[in-house]
């Protein structure tokens, strides 16, 4: 590597470590080998000092953050998914989606069949995330969370397509279901209907919820 290239390819490192705080997605960005870093790290006290600035900096632009969604350019690295990760006291980077983790598609996902269903446990289904991780997500990112929100009056609208749609269907089979009615099944609406019955006086736990009768 050329003097004029190692120049270059330092700024451009130092560039995506600002960003991301991530030296192993700065380094695979800027095209140096982590190898390269390391050395200059533990040969380079300036070069070490810089590392350290950048990584602080960074921090401090993604801990505000209210999604876990990163910027536009830092979706995707070599055909993997990236995510922000971190927080509560954890550094906060731009990193590699791990297996079985939220991300941006993942997050769409649920949203989508939230909207379809009003129906949670459907939605982390259709995402393939567990219960519980969905409301340590929702807890994390308040983006998401206002997303979540937002979808449960659409999802009131299907859900009262999908009754309407039963009952006419008890007169006419052959009557097409709705298309907003998604995966959502009749007898699954009913249930939909029962547990907001439940929540409306005050039983059960979800986000927002109605203490006392």
């Amino acid at each position: 590597m050329s003097h004029k290239t190692s120049a270059a390819r330092r700024a451009a490192f130092f560039a995506a470590l600002r960003e991301t705080g991530n030296q192993t997605i700065a380094a695979e960005r800027a095209r140096v080998s982590r190898s390269w870093v390391q050395l200059q790290r533990s040969t380079d006290p300036e070069f070490k000092a810089e590392v350290a600035a950048a990584v602080a900096e960074a921090k401090v632009r993604l801990s505000g953050a209210a999604s876990g969604k990163p910027p536009a350019r830092w979706g995707s690295q070599d055909g993997e998914e990236l995510v922000l990760r971190g927080g509560r006291g954890k550094r906060v980077q731009i990193a590699r989606a791990r297996l079985r983790q939220w991300t941006p598609r993942l997050e769409e996902r649920f949203v989508r069949a939230l909207t379809a269903t009003c129906n949670v446990k459907m939605a982390c289904r259709e995402a393939g995330l567990s219960y519980a991780s969905v409301y340590k997500h929702r807890e994390r990112w308040p983006d998401f969370a206002a997303r979540w929100d937002a979808a449960i009056p659409a999802g009131w609208k299907n859900v009262d397509a999908a009754l309407v749609w039963g009952a006419i269907a008890l007169f006419d089979p052959e009557v097409e279901p709705p298309e907003a009615l998604g995966p959502m099944s009749v007898d699954q609406a009913i249930t939909v209907v029962s547990v907001h019955q439940r929540r409306a006086i005050g039983l059960g736990k979800w986000p927002g919820a109605r203490r006392g009768g």
